[in-house]
């Protein structure tokens, strides 16, 4: 469904015309497991508990000793409204709304799984908010809400702040945490970055990033410092990564980082 308005017009908003789309989804998951019962062996690739929903499809559940029966179905609308920037279409402002309904659901022995809401605003080409969140509308559960907002006011520098609010999670701490990071390109081929993460329900800063980029024409490497309060237990690590510029999400992740993958606590598969 979509509706165009193409008498909005402002320039402080970027707004172009603007297309509104409307795209109901839904994806039913049915699984019977024909081999051992999860219960009785001991699995290597678990799933591991996370505050997000879980994939329902394959092969993106990779936790294959976890695979049980079940089946779930999961409802929901994204919205979306797309104007034109540059000779070319982009996304404005973008809301999806989802939830499950749990008929067997070994992971999630609630009816219905928390109603999600995830927002992405971008006003302008240098400003990007978004905010991800989920509640208990239909039955008891958690809260959770995750604020992000990236600015780059100019054009070698580029800032975030973030938050994160979790509050009655079984499996993870109460949380208000504060992440701040920034990133600066010195000229061509050097930059520098920095994050800084504080958890406000401990009052403690909790970790700390520090690093330098280097163009290597096809390849970026970096080079850096992190250090981490572990509850008290003050941990250090150096971190060297070398990423591909045309495939950045395969790189050679080589570090002695205490943290491991950082932010971990609402992260899993």
């Amino acid at each position: 469904l979509s509706q165009t308005w193409e008498n909005v017009q402002s320039r402080a908003l970027g707004l172009d015309g603007l297309l509104h789309v409307i795209q109901p989804f839904t994806n039913f998951s049915y699984v019977a497991n024909g081999g051992a019962d999860p219960a009785s062996i001991l699995q290597f690739d678990r799933f591991q508990p996370s505050t997000q929903l879980r994939t329902i499809d394959f092969p993106q559940f990779t936790s294959i000793d976890s695979i049980d029966n079940w089946t779930v179905w999961r409802l929901g609308v994204r919205n979306r409204l797309e104007t034109r920037r540059d000779d070319s279409t982009t996304t404005w402002f973008e809301l999806d709304t989802f939830f499950d309904v749990n008929f067997d659901n070994p992971f999630d022995r609630t009816p219905y799984s928390n109603f999600f809401n995830n927002m992405r605003f971008t006003p302008l080409p240098w400003a990007t908010l978004s905010v991800n969140s989920q509640v208990p509308a239909f039955d008891k559960g958690f809260t959770e809400v995750d604020t992000t907002l990236i600015v780059q006011p100019i054009a070698n520098l580029q800032l975030s702040v973030g938050h994160r609010y979790l509050n009655g999670n079984p499996f993870f701490d109460n949380s208000s945490l504060f992440v701040v990071g920034g990133y600066y390109r010195l000229d061509e081929n050097w930059g520098l970055g920095i994050q800084e993460q504080y958890e406000a329900t401990t009052r403690i800063l909790e970790e700390q990033r520090y690093s330098i980029y280097r163009d290597l024409t096809s390849w970026v490497a970096s080079f850096g410092a992190v250090v981490r309060d572990n509850a008290g237990v003050k941990e250090y690590g150096v971190l060297f990564t070398i990423t591909l510029k045309a495939f950045p999400k395969f790189g050679f992740d080589l570090n002695f980082d205490p943290a491991g993958a950082g932010q971990g606590q609402s992260t899993g598969q």
